[in-house]
């Protein structure tokens, strides 16, 4: 075997064994393993005066005043229930609970709104781990 032969095949054994621990590496950093704070899935009622709301959302935002931090969380309003997604939902602690209610899904005017029922109705809930049925209840506002 000539020196050449021999100095190309060391130089292609190091390359492809740099390639197989980059390629290691990446598939490591791309695992499943969640490195962030444990989320909870949650869902509940969502009424307004004792009647469901059609539609709207759920922000769940942790309450930094009382000591909470992470990401926040949304949920969606449909048929008067709400949920969180398990890879999007609260981390436990105290939250700041702002709801937007709609009467239908569908908007009243094409590229329109649908109807509001409330706006940034705001609360106050403390998430914990066996806290997953959490129903709110919007009183209507006193005209």
């Amino acid at each position: 075997m000539s020196i050449y032969r021999t100095a190309v095949c060391k130089f292609n054994l190091h390359w492809k064994i740099i390639g197989v621990c980059l390629l290691s590496g990446l598939l490591h950093g791309c695992g499943s393993e969640n490195s962030g704070p444990d989320r909870f899935v949650l869902s509940g009622k969502i009424t307004q005066a004792g009647q469901p709301v059609a539609a709207g959302e759920v922000v769940l935002m942790p309450d930094t005043a009382k000591g909470n931090k992470g990401p926040g969380a949304v949920g969606t309003i449909t048929d008067g229930t709400w949920k969180t997604t398990a890879d999007k939902g609260p981390v436990s602690g105290p939250h700041i609970v702002m709801l937007t209610g709609y009467s239908s899904a569908e908007a009243t005017e094409p590229g329109g709104a649908p109807p509001m029922l409330f706006s940034e109705y705001k609360t106050n809930f403390d998430v914990t781990a066996d806290a997953s049925n959490v129903d709110f209840d919007v009183p209507k506002k006193k005209k």
